[in-house]
């Protein structure tokens, strides 16, 4: 089958103003880092300051970190390619790729900006785990974030002289680096002053990030005590006492700490829904927005041209952030250009006089590429990744995708119907990403394949039209099978849950007209599955000599 080629080409035009959302230490520097490569940037704080996460209390240990933060911020309040806004945030975004309008919210006036591309940087929230450990708030009883403010506070600081600290930490959730990473800075800031021991009762210390195990190190030589335990310790009183039993000296241990400091879940923006619903990206695992995809690391959403970074997509500090703005200026770079791009014109292709605008394609398109004007559905070319989701799931077969069209997929399986001398004919649909490179590792490395075997490569299984597989038996096949990416893995999303589903309604069509749905297999795979390929192919091929036959051919 002729591979996707666009020879049809043509220049478009495109904004190349960007939109950041979240005004904190990510957003600045994704400001910066996108301004220094000549685009304008809108940058967006919810509150009246930028850098309403950068309190110098989150900061312990980092003074000189701090000030750079500080230059950073200084130095794009002057910069003429950013216009900030404070108090502002995203009411509505409509458009795609290239053509966003995104409508903005400060006080009583609606700001419209044109832009290229979107950037999400909020924060990540913080929550007490006092109720974890049974305690309630108390003059004694600190979250993390309290005890950075005190040893913020040269005052505060006094109050903690000649005092016995505890820290609780990985016993009330699963160890996190960058919970630890504050701990620690706090231990460490504690040691400075005179008389104050330290003690630390924790579970799992995941040291996994930079300069942890250093700082661990040093707290401990500095005469940090670390009880290390596998359940919580006992907590009398709220607090005064606090309890357990050590196996090594095989009695009980019990300190009573001036102070006792409770470590904090670290979790997503309460913001991040609201963003994902206007934008239409998805909501991942814990209320971020980056699904654990493969396709989508490092900084991508399931939408070309609206980015990740740091604590948006998952918990992250600030290195791995940065790391975040610095990988999405290089995309804004290739994605944006200098505002002319250079498109396919038959990449999604819609046939305005079978269009009844039923909205289908643009529920089901997982790239958000579709919209709607001059009496039917409109494809993005920028946006568009030519997955052929909507052209399968179209109920008028209103859309043909460029090297994809309906008319040359059938030719296709009509033309793979080919003489097995005897040997079963099985037609294979496969993903280009997944199923078809492992069908072509298993071919160069000479794997066993059936003789009857025609692979029919498809731009992703979504595009696997019910009617496809139908054809493929009344041409003849002896077996049909489906090979679409393993769950999580389809670079669409979706596309192999919607090929899933129309294998289901083969099953059952199958059945009513008397044919062994046996015939018929889904498969989930990975590109690099040559072998598992070829195993796949041969069962196929048993089973199909087992039922003998198709009786239609």
């Amino acid at each position: 089958m002729t591979d996707m080629k666009h020879t049809d080409m043509e220049e478009i035009n495109i904004a190349t103003d960007v939109l950041v959302l979240g005004g904190g230490l990510t957003g600045i520097k994704a400001a910066s880092e996108i301004a220094g490569s000549g685009y304008k940037v809108i940058l967006v704080e919810k509150d009246a300051e930028l850098g309403s996460q950068k309190r110098p209390e989150s900061l312990i240990g980092l003074e000189e970190e701090y000030k750079g933060l500080q230059d950073l911020e200084d130095k794009i309040k002057t910069d003429s390619n950013v216009e900030i806004l404070t108090q502002a945030s995203l009411v509505s975004a409509a458009g795609v790729t290239g053509d966003f309008i995104a409508r903005l919210s400060k006080g009583e006036e609606v700001i419209e900006h044109n832009v290229g591309a979107i950037v999400v940087a909020t924060a990540f929230a913080t929550g007490a785990l006092n109720e974890k450990y049974g305690l309630s708030p108390a003059d004694n009883v600190l979250t993390q974030s309290q005890m950075d403010e005190l040893l913020a506070s040269e005052a505060d600081k006094e109050k903690l002289a000649n005092k016995a600290v505890a820290f609780l930490v990985g016993l009330g959730q699963e160890g996190n680096p960058l919970v630890l990473e504050r701990v620690l800075r706090s231990v460490l800031a504690l040691q400075e002053i005179d008389g104050c021991d330290v003690y630390i009762y924790a579970g799992e210390l995941k040291v996994a990030s930079n300069g942890l195990e250093r700082m661990y190190k040093e707290s401990r030589e500095k005469g940090a005590v670390y009880f290390k335990l596998t359940e919580k310790p006992e907590i009398i009183e709220n607090g005064k006492t606090i309890s357990f039993f050590d196996t090594v000296a095989r009695r009980d241990i019990e300190i009573s700490p001036d102070f006792i400091v409770v470590e904090e879940e670290l979790r997503a923006d309460q913001l991040n829904e609201e963003i994902a619903e206007i934008l239409r990206i998805n909501v991942g695992p814990s209320g971020f927005l980056q699904n654990d995809n493969v396709h989508f690391f490092p900084v991508r959403s399931n939408r070309e041209g609206i980015f990740v970074a740091g604590s948006t997509r998952e918990i992250s500090g600030l290195p791995s952030a940065w790391t975040d703005v610095e990988n999405i200026a290089v995309e804004v770079r290739d994605l944006l250009g200098d505002g002319k791009k250079s498109v396919a014109k038959n990449k999604a292709v819609v046939d305005e006089t079978k269009c009844v605008i039923c909205l289908t394609c643009y529920r089901c398109c997982p790239h958000g590429a579709i919209y709607w004007g001059d009496k039917k559905a409109i494809i993005s070319p920028v946006a568009c990744q030519g997955c052929g989701i909507c052209a399968s799931e179209c109920p008028m077969d209103a859309i043909q995708i460029g090297g994809f069209d309906d008319g040359a997929m059938n030719e296709e399986v009509k033309n793979g119907v080919v003489s097995g001398n005897g040997t079963p004919r099985i037609i294979a649909f496969c993903c280009q990403n997944s199923g078809f490179e492992a069908g072509e590792m298993a071919d160069v490395f000479k794997l066993q394949l059936p003789d009857g075997l025609r692979m029919i490569k498809v731009p992703c299984a979504g595009k696997i039209d019910l009617d496809y597989i139908l054809n493929a038996f009344v041409a003849g096949a002896d077996g049909v099978m489906v090979m679409a990416c393993h769950p999580g893995n389809c670079k669409s999303e979706n596309g192999n849950t919607y090929a899933q589903w129309r294998v289901n309604d083969a099953y059952r069509m199958l059945e009513e007209v008397g044919l062994e749905k046996d015939r018929l297999c889904f498969v989930g795979t990975a590109s690099n599955m040559g072998s598992g390929f070829s195993s796949i192919v041969v069962d196929m091929e048993k089973r199909i000599n087992e039922l003998g036959l198709s009786p239609l051919k």
